[in-house]
């Protein structure tokens, strides 16, 4: 066991019982967020999966500026 979980522990044997529902409530918040950050890692990976596979999508001949151009230049005419 590390030195702050032995820490950790010897603050809980030190508190009173009738805070313990206090400190199970705050370990369940901590449980729960740290769940939903390995879900967000997780989704992050899948969304960088996903661009860099479209990367490799793109044709040999794909021309980035001028297919920047053509985007602003739709953006005008669509305002005009």
């Amino acid at each position: 066991m590390t030195l702050v979980k032995e820490r950790a522990i010897e603050m809980i044997q030190r508190m009173p019982e009738d805070d313990m529902l206090y400190v199970i409530n705050i370990l369940q918040n901590l449980e729960a967020m740290s769940i939903d950050k390995e879900k967000d890692r997780q989704r992050a990976k899948l969304a960088l999966m996903d661009i860099l596979n479209m990367e490799k999508k793109l044709p040999d001949d794909f021309d980035m500026k001028k297919e920047l151009q053509e985007a602003r230049e739709e953006k005008y005419d669509n305002f005009g």
